[in-house]
């Protein structure tokens, strides 16, 4: 009967840890759908640029117009702009992933940490019922000691009474 208790303990917390994990799981993939949104966002933004840079080139023809070293030094302004332009791209989506990486990998621990906590208590549960069974058990002896001994009095007494 005890075995059958400590059978289904397990099962129960097995149950448990597995609709934990299944939680744990979707959690993780809401977040990943979010992080791929703003990834998205950002390339959507990138394509604008590009497409600003493309109408800005029609302000080129009208440099044309001005004298060659004018116009040397509006192109090599421009593509100052657009190295820092692209520096700052570079540096903000190298922060984000930074920044989404430790927050994963603090989410990791997190969920690392819970899923030993329950582990522990599980195994705790599983070695306090071992415990009692063990009681139960040593305390059953105990009583069948008591019983023969008292029904060995009674056998000797009705024994001597013959």
């Amino acid at each position: 009967e005890a075995v059958v208790s400590t059978q289904s303990t397990g099962e129960e917390a097995k149950r448990k840890h597995e609709a934990y994990m299944k939680q744990q799981n979707e959690l993780m993939k809401k977040q990943l759908e979010k992080r791929q949104k703003k990834k998205r966002k950002l390339e959507e933004k990138k394509i604008e640029e590009d497409k600003r840079q493309k109408d800005n080139s029609t302000e080129k023809k009208a440099q044309k117009n001005m004298g060659g070293s004018e116009m040397k030094e509006v192109e090599t302004l421009e593509d100052e702009c657009k190295q820092v332009a692209a520096q700052l791209l570079k540096g903000v989506l190298l922060k984000v992933a930074t920044m989404e990486r430790e927050r994963l990998m603090e989410q990791r621990q997190d969920v690392m940490k819970r899923y030993s906590e329950e582990k522990k208590r599980q195994e705790d549960e599983i070695k306090m019922v071992q415990e009692n069974q063990a009681k139960s058990a040593e305390a059953m002896k105990v009583r069948e000691k008591e019983l023969r001994e008292k029904l060995m009095k009674k056998f000797k007494q009705f024994e001597e009474k013959k």
